[in-house]
């Protein structure tokens, strides 16, 4: 019989003091319960609750008749042995709930311990502890051995719920929120969601099992989200050049459900300790699982275009699968679009995903403004109809685009080339590349006048054709970058004119010899871009300049250059740009950085800051295309930083055919009038062109000294020392120009 109350909390009172000196060694412990007067305040509390538990227990038992083994989950009970109302014996209802009330405040007072950060070791250990004392007094306290059994594994469970509650839960909000996880694409928003869904699996597995003393249906590794994802075709390609880490992902994917089914198992067989240590594995190996996971997807994302052209040619893949290419025009035109694009290929990346329904039957993947994407040829399922449908699907996307009011024009929404692997596997990876980037730049010039909305093209039909202009290209890559690397460059100019066409200053341009013609400027920009080569190239050009700074005032006192927005975080190229203002300074020669908005903004404070002190302007390049930032402009206008915008070529030579491209230009003219800022119409290439842009100027009362233009019509790039050698001659032209 357990003792009178008052002496059983006296007993208590003792014994929780001595616990508590235990206890307060766990450091996260000690740091909460700093006050004596908090820790006399929990023993009161807490003696209270056990004293009402172990009464609750012990009469149970004694209602039970003393059967040994009352665990509320025992499945060796004699049937009055359960949480819940499961009880035989009607009149211990009342009890049952009693006592689950009970477990209940343990289980908080269980949750507050793992909010605390306390080490589920300390823990458990402190409950042995606990146990001990109370057996050390259980003549004084009244207690039968079963009873102290019984609120030992009341306090282990209750301990275990909160520990891995807590564990899974924390995953959770791990996977959910903030940035834990890099997701580069739709795929890697699949692994995330997989994960997620195995982790609520287990939640509610270990529910079922806590509340039910039930087994739950878990998912097999196999066939779960994860593991889908995992043995899919994506994972597959993604994993090209990675295959141990893929491996090793895959095992750990597996160790993830043995673990999820030893800690049920462990649960359930009332191991509850056991259940806790292996519920920290469980999660160890999810963290595991996701990092490797995540080495796979940055390896990809990384690398994936110098890697898709291996894996075309890898025997692997024999037979495998085959590979479409879907291009979107705003690989042209993005400027112009700006956010469209955006949407337009999210739109894009929609309709393929609502195909995907295993991991196994394709995967895609986005290429600047193109998406790869990979069919598998597996005939156990209907490729034909997969593919048609998927065609059919992209197709309607496209008349939907074409049919709304977004600007496409002429040319096709996407341009499809396809390949089979098969045809391609020995053909070096390089030269597939390069057979990729001439099908890119054919789609971007080949339709002239209207054409459908989807095109789609064979390459396949054209391998041997596209395999000599790869080897020749890659022969003029070499040349290329060799020659700029050597600073092997040529400077060219373009004047540029005002309205009474007197030419005034010019732009530097830059041009590259193949034996003794020049390659178009169009040709080795793409290249260079390609090989993230520009900087160099900015390098080569300025130095150049430097080279010919007796030449250059000579000739003009004023210049305007182009520099490629990714050079300004260069070192070297800012130290050439702060000699050659300080150079063409002391020359008499104003230098005018043509920058797009996008770099100014970006780099804003090496203009305001590190260059405030070198006399040079900004001039606003490409101006009209993409997101344009009036305010901005405004700010550095007010500075006197800025002096000129060039309105883009493409908007320019489009004012004879479309009201909309005449009111930008009128729009942006306005803007320089009231600013006072200089503008320079670019693509002049024709005297029509010529003549609406000034009727533009005039019927705004444009100043005359602010409005300049350029294009072929006026002048054609020529090389710096022709024109300097036409200065020197005994008779120079006055720089007029008949038109």
């Amino acid at each position: 019989m357990i003792a009178e109350k008052e002496k059983f909390l006296s007993i208590s009172h003792k014994i929780f003091s001595e616990f508590y000196s235990h206890f307060l060694q766990d450091y996260h412990a000690a740091a909460f319960l700093n006050s004596p007067f908090t820790i006399e305040k929990l023993i009161k509390a807490q003696s209270e609750v056990l004293y009402n538990i172990i009464k609750l227990i012990q009469e149970k038992d004694e209602v039970c008749g003393g059967v040994a083994d009352l665990s509320p989950f025992s499945e060796q009970g004699s049937g009055c042995e359960t949480v819940a109302d499961l009880s035989p014996f009607s009149e211990s209802k009342h009890d049952d709930i009693a006592l689950k009330t009970a477990e209940d405040k343990l289980g908080t007072i269980a949750r507050r311990h793992y909010q605390l950060g306390i080490n589920k070791d300390s823990m458990f250990g402190s409950i042995d502890y606990y146990i001990d004392l109370l057996k050390l007094y259980q003549e004084e306290l009244g207690l039968e051995s079963t009873t102290i059994m019984r609120l030992k594994e009341m306090l282990d469970k209750t301990t275990a719920d909160a520990y891995i509650e807590g564990v899974i839960d924390y995953a959770i909000n791990f996977i959910v929120n903030g940035d834990n996880m890099h997701t580069y694409s739709k795929y890697d928003l699949f692994f995330k969601e997989g994960i997620k869904n195995k982790l609520e699996a287990l939640q509610k597995a270990f529910k079922e099992a806590s509340d039910k003393h039930l087994r739950a249906e878990m998912q097999s590794h196999i066939d779960c989200k994860v593991g889908k994802v995992l043995h899919g075709l994506g994972f597959d390609i993604m994993s090209f050049g990675a295959e141990a880490i893929k491996v090793k992902t895959i095992e750990i994917h597996k160790d993830v459900h043995n673990y999820i089914n030893q800690l049920i198992g462990y649960y359930l067989s009332i191991d509850y300790r056991k259940a806790t240590s292996i519920s920290n594995y469980v999660m160890n190996a999810i963290y595991e699982l996701i990092y490797n996971y995540e080495l796979i997807s940055s390896h990809w994302n990384q690398g994936k275009e110098i890697l898709i052209p291996q894996i075309l040619n890898n025997k692997k893949y024999k037979g495998k699968f085959s590979l479409l290419v879907v291009n979107f025009f705003g690989s042209r035109t993005d400027r112009q679009f700006g956010k469209q694009c955006e949407t337009i290929l999210e739109m894009l990346k929609n309709t393929v995903v609502k195909h995907m329904e295993n991991f196994n039957q394709l995967f895609f993947t986005r290429v600047k403004n193109e998406l790869y994407i990979f069919l598998n040829n597996d005939l156990t399922y209907n490729f034909a109809n997969f593919y048609n449908s998927l065609m059919k699907d992209i197709e309607l996307l496209a008349e939907d685009l074409k049919a709304s009011n977004i600007l496409i024009g002429n040319h096709p929404v996407f341009y499809i080339y396809k390949f089979d692997i098969n045809r391609f596997l020995e053909v070096p990876s390089e030269e597939l590349n390069e057979i990729i980037n001439i099908i890119k730049e054919e789609s971007k010039t080949k339709f002239k006048e209207s054409a459908p909305p989807l095109v789609v093209v064979d390459v396949n039909e054209r391998k041997l054709e596209l395999l000599e202009k790869a080897k020749a290209n890659l022969e003029l890559k070499d040349i290329i970058l060799k020659k700029v690397k050597n600073k092997d460059v040529d400077i060219s100019i373009q004047w540029i004119y005002d309205k009474n066409l007197k030419n005034r200053f010019f732009e530097v341009l830059v041009r590259i010899k193949q034996g003794d013609n020049y390659i178009p400027a169009y040709k080795f920009i793409n290249i260079l871009q390609r090989e993230n080569a520009m900087t160099l190239l900015d390098i080569a050009v300025i130095s150049k300049v430097l080279e010919n700074v007796d030449k250059i005032k000579a000739i003009t006192n004023e210049l305007y250059l182009n520099i490629y927005p990714p050079s300004l975080e260069n070192d070297e190229v800012v130290e050439l740009l702060k000699e050659l203002v300080k150079t063409l300074s002391q020359n008499e020669v104003m230098l005018n950085l043509e920058l797009t908005e996008y770099a100014i903004t970006t780099n804003k404070e090496l203009f305001e800051n590190d260059m405030k002190d070198h006399l040079f302007y900004l001039a606003l390049d490409d101006f009209g295309t993409g997101y344009t930032n009036y305010e901005l402009i405004g700010e550095l206008s007010e500075s006197g930083l800025i002096k000129t915008i060039k309105i883009d070529g493409a908007i320019v030579k489009k004012i004879l055919d479309s009201q909309t491209y005449m009111s930008m230009v009128e729009a942006v003219t306005m803007f320089c009038k009231r600013n006072k800022l200089r503008v320079i119409y670019e693509f002049v290439d024709s005297n029509q062109i010529l003549e609406t842009l000034t009727n533009i100027a005039s019927s705004i009362h444009f100043p005359k000294e602010f409005m300049f233009f350029q294009g072929f019509h006026l002048h054609k790039p020529n090389a710096l020392e022709e024109e300097y050698k036409k200065l020197i001659k005994p008779n120079p032209k006055d720089g007029s120009v008949k038109v």
